[in-house]
This record gives C-alpha cells, structure tokens and sequence, in this order.
C-alpha cells in the first residue's frame, strides 16, 4: 500500500494590495491621505499572506523616510485585493514602492524616498 507523495509541497503565491489612510504626507503641491501598496509573497492560504502582508507594509512604513515627513497619523492599514499568483509573474517581477492618492482620490505622484 503506497502511502500519499513525501515530496516537497509548494506553498502557493499572493498578491495582496494593503491599504493605507490616515496619513498627512506633503507631496510636491498635494497631500497625499492614503497610498496602496502591492505585495507579493508566500503563504499557506489567503489569511495568513493577509496578515503577513499588512505587517510587512507597517513594517517597512515605519522605517521609511516616509513615515517621518508623515504629518498625520500612522497609517490604518486594510486589505483592498488578495489574489493567487501564477508562475510567470515571477517574470514580471514584484511591483515596488508605494502609490499615494490625495482626498479626492486622485494618484498624487512619489518623490522616491
């Protein structure tokens, strides 16, 4: 009787977009209110890459120079999108940095910091 493969199990790919508002950051003429933030990582299942997501973004906040021109609070931090990644995004490669928008909704463009 041959017993259920014991090879290595893949452990699926996200994309999670994590959102964040509550901020004040002055942009160039604008103040940006909110940004999205694409990550893409592993997890067993779609909770787990939710969670690991928003603390990856909170994270990497806290150490930006972003977070210390921020004149509003620290970001509040919520799960816009998940999805399941196949594997030619892997070609593509992960998106980077962060996408603000002002209180009208309107992309507020990022000096890179």
């Amino acid at each position: 009787m041959k017993g259920p493969r014991s090879g290595p199990q893949r452990v699926p790919r996200y994309e999670v977009t994590v959102q964040g508002r509550g901020i004040a950051l002055p942009i160039e003429d604008a103040v940006a209110i909110g940004f999205l933030r694409l990550v893409q990582l592993r997890a067993s299942d779609p909770v787990e890459a939710e969670i690991r997501a928003v603390e990856l973004v909170r994270s990497d906040w806290a150490s930006s120079a972003y977070a210390v021109r921020n004149l509003g609070a620290a970001p509040h931090l919520t799960i816009s999108r998940i999805g399941s990644l196949h594997w030619w995004h892997r070609l593509l490669g992960a998106p980077r940095g962060y996408m603000f928008f002002s209180e009208d909704g309107i992309q507020v463009p990022s000096s890179r910091s």
